[in-house]
């Protein structure tokens, strides 16, 4: 049975919840207890009569529950960005059907907490500037360019795929995506612990937030029509050519940041400062940027 409206049947949740709790039991350790102790059919036959007679503030509780026992593994190492992703997602389509967007924003809030606020430094004293931009909008050269102007280390796209490659970790059970995402936001995490560092992309602003690491975290946008003329003149291409290559980049984006964070790409209130290039120039949002991050330690 589905609920109306949605794509999701009630017994995919049931399944999804069951076994998200019986793993991320197993994995921490936990003196918590399972938060459905009994059989496999006994325990998703209930939570199905829990949907069906829509008994929210249970489910709540139950949620709740899990994600405790899931910041456990967090302060113990294992699985966590694993379960994180599968909570994410088991409370989005929860809270979809139970049509209660108030509730997963403050699950969201209670694992992304962030106690340290803007620039402080992450307990190995080093500074990490987080950037996700626009196609065109001039976000990598400016990551690159505040890279050099700070003498920190510069990560992108094909330097963090490198690493990501260099993994030899098997995760069975996972899918392609997934076992990705799930090896980049390791990559990212470890980079943020090695050294000052800036990096593009890849929802690196998210993946440190979800692990409380401290990060100055920016997005860079632009008009649509200067990211046109950006590309037509950087890729030497036509109108036509640029106007798909923006489209398709930024779909791919959205659609990746979307689905693993459960927030909307280039939401403002997702990042401490938000820059338009074109009304600084490239060189002028480096300046900004510089001065910013100088002040704010200046204030610590």
């Amino acid at each position: 049975m589905k609920p109306e409206g949605s794509n999701v049947s009630y017994r995919d949740l049931a399944e999804r919840f069951y076994a998200l709790d019986t793993e991320v039991y197993k994995a921490s350790g936990s003196e918590l207890g399972k938060v459905f102790p009994g059989p496999k059919h006994i325990s998703e036959k209930q939570i199905l009569k829990d949907f069906e007679h829509d008994d929210t503030e249970k489910i709540k509780d139950e949620l709740i529950l899990i994600g405790n026992m899931i910041k456990i593994i967090q302060e113990n190492g294992g699985r966590y960005e694993e379960f994180f992703i599968r909570y994410e997602h088991l409370c989005k389509d929860i809270m979809d059907v139970l049509e209660d967007d108030g509730f997963r924003d403050q699950i969201t809030r209670d694992f992304t907490k962030d106690h340290f606020g803007l620039m402080y430094k992450t307990e190995q004293n080093h500074i990490v500037i987080c950037i996700a931009r626009e196609t065109g909008a001039g976000g990598h050269e400016i990551g690159s360019r505040l890279a050099d102007r700070l003498g920190f280390s510069f990560y992108d796209d094909s330097v963090l795929d490198l690493m990501i490659d260099e993994l030899d970790e098997k995760m069975p059970g996972i899918g392609g995506k997934d076992a990705h995402f799930i090896k980049q936001s390791r990559v990212i995490k470890s980079i943020a612990e090695a050294s000052d560092c800036v990096i593009v992309g890849r929802s690196c602003g998210h993946v440190l937030m979800t692990n409380n690491i401290p990060r100055l975290s920016v997005f860079i946008g632009a008009p649509y029509e200067n990211r046109v003329r950006r590309k037509m003149l950087i890729n030497d291409q036509g109108r036509k050519e640029a106007e798909e290559f923006i489209r398709k980049t930024d779909k791919r984006r959205r659609t990746s940041y979307d689905y693993y964070t459960g927030k909307k790409w280039g939401n403002p209130a997702d990042f401490d400062i938000c820059i338009n290039s074109a009304c600084y120039g490239i060189e002028g949002t480096v300046d900004l940027l510089e001065k910013l991050v100088k002040y704010s330690l200046e204030q610590k």
